[in-house]
């Protein structure tokens, strides 16, 4: 199993528990130069990984300067080990892009918005999506009208996720029957 690498955004993400982290996990904590009080628990959960856990004060202030930080330690840990597999710890889209780009590299990378979903179980990673992608879909006010929208809607929900993975997504739609397409127009039965 690859070495699996946590990035912590604590500014924005500040509940964790870090008693969920896998075995395999190595984890870095991003905090602020602002940040002068970090929650018991966390401190306690964090003392137990040992080595395997790393606090790192941002230098600087300004409005991304925390976001640099961890895009320049992902780099260091995707170029010194290819084959690991990372999350960003934050409920900031604006990692997407990046995280995006590392997919089509071959990389693989993901953002999670809780450590739960950071940390789910690979046998059960599919059945997830696809549940997910059904309560996402229900929430729509609009939905897509045609396969290509679609399809690009969940590359945007989906963006850790391979692009066969997310077209197996939305073929399981239509062999389910969720969605029928006639004529090239979708409908949907959600």
């Amino acid at each position: 199993m690859p070495e699996r690498i946590l990035l912590v955004d604590l500014e924005n993400v500040q509940t964790i528990d870090l008693s969920r982290v896998p075995p395999n996990a190595r984890v870095k904590i991003f905090y602020g130069t602002t940040q002068k009080k970090f929650p018991a628990r966390l401190v306690v959960q964090a003392q137990l990984l040992g080595p395997r856990l790393k606090w790192i004060e941002i230098s600087g202030q300004g409005p991304n300067a925390l976001d640099f930080h961890i895009a320049f330690y992902l780099g260091q840990e995707l170029t010194g080990n290819p084959d690991c597999e990372c999350t960003i710890l934050s409920r900031d889209t604006g990692f997407d892009p990046l995280i995006s780009h590392l997919v089509a590299l071959g990389r693989k990378c993901r953002r999670a918005s809780s450590l739960q979903e950071a940390f789910l179980a690979e046998e059960h990673l599919e059945t997830d999506h696809f549940a997910r992608l059904v309560t996402l879909l229900r929430k729509e006010k609009t939905r897509p009208a045609r396969r290509k929208g679609l399809a690009g809607k969940v590359k945007g929900w989906f963006l850790h996720l391979s692009e066969s993975e997310r077209l197996a997504l939305v073929q399981r739609l239509l062999d389910e029957s969720l969605v029928r397409e006639s004529e090239n127009v979708l409908t949907y039965h959600l």
